[in-house]
């Protein structure tokens, strides 16, 4: 039942309430017959109450939950696809491409690491995908880098001093791990250098906030 057919109930409940009252006054019964008529009024009263609560109340967690298990349909359907796309067509980098990124948003970080190593494989090294390549082992490995992540950091440092992905995420790992002059250095070279556009007040933020930590 929808929201109007249950405030429609609810009137027809409450027009028959009335036309009771009316028929009993009209009929003039006594003290005993009035009290009946109240009781039951009261009655219909709190049973339509109960209708309109039982089908409104909660109503909106229904529709919360069901706009929840959507999402997560949705984004299941969208790495499955990625996945076919990336089987059926090994030789497309954007298809490779498109995996890795959609795996790397749902925490599917081995198969976001696979997907990285086929496009090397068919590009060669370059700075952003090396530096996905760390995102993705880094958060595989527990937050932690490893030596194999340490030697694809300097592969791409190497290429590019600038990378961001890789700079954001060496003062991200330094600030969580207490090394807070080492964030600030990996932040400000991005901030100095103008190699962050867009991430510039996000930087000066993080900055403000290790340099609080390292004055305590």
């Amino acid at each position: 039942m929808n929201m109007l057919g249950v405030l429609l109930a609810g009137a027809a409940m409450l027009v028959v309430a009335v036309l009771v009252c009316f028929q009993v006054k009209n009929r003039r019964q006594k003290a005993h017959g009035k009290n009946m008529f109240i009781m039951g009024f009261g009655g219909v009263l709190l049973v339509s109450s109960l209708c309109v609560y039982a089908t409104l109340g909660r109503w909106g967690d229904w529709q919360q939950a069901q706009v929840d298990h959507d999402v997560d349909y949705l984004l299941a359907a969208k790495v499955n696809e990625a996945r076919r796309q990336a089987i059926f067509a090994p030789d497309s980098v954007s298809a490779q491409r498109e995996f890795a990124q959609i795996s790397l948003e749902v925490g599917q970080y081995e198969d976001a690491v696979k997907a990285i190593d086929k496009m090397l494989s068919m590009v060669g090294d370059q700075p952003d995908l090396l530096g996905m390549k760390v995102f993705a082992q880094y958060y595989r490995d527990g937050r932690q880098f490893t030596p194999e992540t340490r030697h694809v950091i300097d592969r791409v440092l190497t290429m590019n001093p600038l990378e961001v992905q890789t700079r954001m995420l060496l003062g991200q790992d330094a600030f969580l791990n207490g090394r807070y002059a080492e964030a600030i250095h990996e932040w400000r070279t991005l901030l100095d250098a103008g190699a962050a556009p867009g991430k510039e007040q996000a930087l000066k933020n993080a900055i403000a906030k290790a340099e609080a930590k390292l004055k305590r």
